[in-house]
């Protein structure tokens, strides 16, 4: 009985001193997990707002979790910017969707966005998208330092500077490029078509262009050059277009270029107004279609004053959005030729949704589609109904084939 007894307290004792030892292992290995935790102290600045522990059924913890771990276990974390910290998590949010005209703007950001629709703005005169990590050139304006120093449609940007730029957004390497007029900027850059590297050394200049450009090629024959579809508002650019239009039709026109290469784009409404001047009333412009397949058709509403006048369109690798909707558009009717070189294929229109800090989002809501329903895409853009690979030859063509 006694030797039960003994047995009994000894069990009790090796059990007492193999928890001790459990308890002491385990600490160890949770100090050796977060050797920070016992000095950890609150950050200076409070996390605000409603926090979502799920959303739709995906759980948003490891945002918390990851945020909490950084300012445990970073190095400089007291060095973090909360701020800046959201609108990473934001700006990383919306480039998973995997969409170059999707994107985030932080208010900074947004002066940026305004500042590049202006008429008149310091820099190169290019315009830029986002092609997964890198940025690169949508279009370069003609008659702009970025077009006379040989910038063209697809160039990746490397370097601004020799500041690497991979995994910037636009407007981030925006910011970079732009810069007082008479100062130089060196651009690297990938060109896809020669498999190469180039360095450019551009001395930026104020851009100040006239969106609208009418040019007398004689034996009444007449360019409109449209550089971006675009003015302060809408209502703008539509009033310089009917002045255009009425000093063209006052001289009794044999034929028309209108001249889209290096057009990024633009307003569609501005576009549809154009049209308007070369199609039939009632004759169907574009067609937009919503994320739901619902289609609206936009149709001319007013009577043109060059329905009969020949027409030929120039477009190039620069020409995107709303200058493939006008090229879609006159090519779907046969309304005229299309000359030049493919074009960007940007099919989508995009919104700016206004966020409660100053910050917005603009995003692609819906695609448009020719009359026909072609909708325009990087697989498949505008085809030139006679291609040219040299520019040099295009105003010559043009002629060539309004004279036939």
């Amino acid at each position: 009985m006694e030797n039960r007894k003994e047995i009994e307290k000894l069990v009790r004792y090796v059990g007492s001193f193999l928890l001790i030892c459990a308890i002491f292992i385990l600490g160890f290995y949770i100090g050796r997990a977060n050797p920070d935790a016992s000095s950890y102290s609150s950050p200076e600045y409070i996390l605000t707002g409603d926090i979502k522990n799920q959303y739709q059924e995906v759980s948003v913890n490891i945002l918390w979790e990851t945020w909490q771990r950084l300012e445990q276990e970073y190095l400089a974390a007291t060095k973090i910017d909360p701020q800046n910290m959201v609108y990473g998590a934001v700006k990383g949010m919306v480039s998973s969707l995997d969409d170059p005209y999707t994107a985030f703007l932080t208010p900074e950001e947004v002066v940026e966005y305004f500042k590049s629709n202006a008429g008149e703005y310091e820099g190169i005169g290019a315009t830029l998208m986002q092609d997964g990590a890198y940025v690169k050139i949508e279009s370069a304006v003609d008659d702009t330092p970025a077009q006379k120093a040989g910038l063209k449609a697809g160039d990746l940007i490397l370097f601004v500077n020799d500041e690497d730029v991979y995994n910037k957004s636009v407007y981030e390497v925006v910011s970079k490029i732009r810069g007082e007029a008479g100062s130089n900027v060196k651009l690297d850059i990938f060109r896809e078509s020669e498999q190469k590297e180039l360095e450019f050394n551009i001395t930026r200049a104020k851009i100040d262009i006239d969106n609208i450009a009418l040019d007398d090629l004689g034996n009444g024959f007449y360019k409109i050059k449209i550089y971006k579809f675009t003015e302060n508002s809408v209502e703008e650019f539509n009033r310089i277009w009917d002045s255009i239009v009425t000093e063209l039709v006052s001289k009794n026109p044999k034929g028309i270029i209108i001249d889209l290469r290096n057009n990024p784009g633009g307003y569609v409404s501005a576009v549809e107004h154009v049209l308007g001047e070369f199609l039939d009333k009632d004759k169907v412009a574009l067609i937009e279609e919503n994320k739901n397949g619902v289609r609206v058709e936009h149709k001319v509403d007013r009577v043109g004053r060059l329905l009969n006048v020949p027409l030929v369109v120039m477009v190039n690798g620069g020409s995107a959005s709303a200058s493939e909707i006008f090229a879609g558009a006159i090519q779907d009717y046969n309304r005229g030729e299309i000359i030049g070189q493919k074009t960007v294929g940007k099919g989508v229109e995009q919104k700016l949704l206004n966020l409660s800090d100053g910050s917005m989002l603009q995003v692609v809501f819906q695609r448009w589609l020719t009359p026909l329903g072609k909708n325009i895409s990087k697989d498949d853009p505008i085809q030139p109904d006679v291609v040219l690979e040299e520019e040099d030859l295009t105003d010559t063509k043009a002629l060539e084939l309004l004279n036939n």
